[in-house]
């Protein structure tokens, strides 16, 4: 059942992307004539790309690996949380209703997926680079710093570990909690990841003229953490570390982003040569070809020496 779960999800975000593109990507974007080739876009796009899929990956297999190596610790540290807030997240079921439950699981499953893949894809499609190599940076950094914590700090889910609690989400569907589960220990809750990459999100998007899709991104984060709180996942305080965890990583990307990128750039352009990408690039001073790998800034030309800056797109 875990790849029928799957399915439904992929096929309701792509829809989800498409709605997204028609509200959110401005007019004179989506009327501007698009001069890039396939070639040119893959060769400018691959190092985000492959970056935040093997992030996703190892967000995915993160469970798998634990089991097959058995790397999990013989201690709970629920009680800590517990300790923190007690059962005050109880109050977000006070009032539970099938409709809602069914609309939040779809907040949390799907709403959420596809914000973080629109948030790449818009930044991208609308050449918004600085931010688009912020949100990758600050996407990793999330994850990485995260990933000790869910190895070596399990935090029950709310809904199995409070009396006041259901699991809302879990019990839904059999499809659901087997999808879920054979991912997820429901002991990866501190820090919220679903609050610190929306978050993260709405952080990067501030920055950016997408007005619009800023507003709707806040509305997104603000339901997604409802929704965590309310099926009986999250507690409070994995909430509000997400958030300190997001303007963490924002300020790391935004201080010392620069050398981290130019470094991780340092690699794709290794990567490049070693599979034998290529790019030709014509010399502003005496006209002649250039064969370079794609991620090199700047290139000297062979035959009158003049430094020619190189922008893959």
């Amino acid at each position: 059942m875990a790849w029928q779960l799957s399915v439904a999800i992929v096929i309701s975000t792509l829809i989800m992307l498409a709605l997204y593109f028609l509200a959110f990507v401005p007019d004179e974007c989506r009327r501007k004539k698009r001069g890039y080739t396939a070639r040119q876009l893959i060769n400018g796009y691959w190092p985000y790309v492959l970056l935040a899929a093997a992030v996703y990956g190892l967000m995915q297999v993160q469970f798998p690996i634990q089991r097959e190596l058995n790397l999990f610790v013989n201690y709970d540290c629920t009680h800590y949380i517990e300790y923190i807030e007690g059962g005050v997240v109880a109050v977000f079921q006070s009032h539970t209703h099938p409709a809602l439950t069914y609309l939040m699981t779809f907040v949390y499953l799907v709403l959420f997926s596809s914000v973080m893949v629109f948030t790449f894809l818009v930044l991208a499609y609308t050449e918004q680079m600085r931010a688009l190599k912020l949100f990758s940076l600050v996407f990793v950094l999330n994850y990485l710093i995260a990933f000790p914590f869910y190895l070596l700090f399990p935090v029950t889910v709310t809904g199995y570990a409070l009396p006041d609690v259901q699991p809302l989400m879990y019990k839904l569907h059999p499809m659901i909690y087997e999808g879920i589960t054979t991912v997820d220990p429901l002991d990866n809750c501190f820090p919220s990841l679903h609050a610190a990459l929306v978050f993260s999100a709405l952080l990067v998007i501030s920055t950016t003229n997408l007005r619009k899709y800023a507003v709707f991104t806040t509305f997104a984060f603000l339901t997604i953490v409802f929704a965590t709180l309310y099926l009986g996942v999250h507690w409070i305080t994995d909430v509000v570390a997400g958030m300190m965890l997001s303007f963490f990583t924002f300020y790391i990307a935004k201080h010392y982003g620069e050398p981290i990128l130019k470094y991780m750039n340092s690699i794709a352009i290794r990567f490049e040569r070693l599979i034998g990408v290529e790019e030709t690039v014509v010399c502003t001073a005496c006209a002649c070809n250039i064969v370079i790998v794609p991620h090199l800034r700047s290139v000297r030309c062979p035959e009158c020496g003049a430094v020619i800056e190189h922008n893959v797109l």
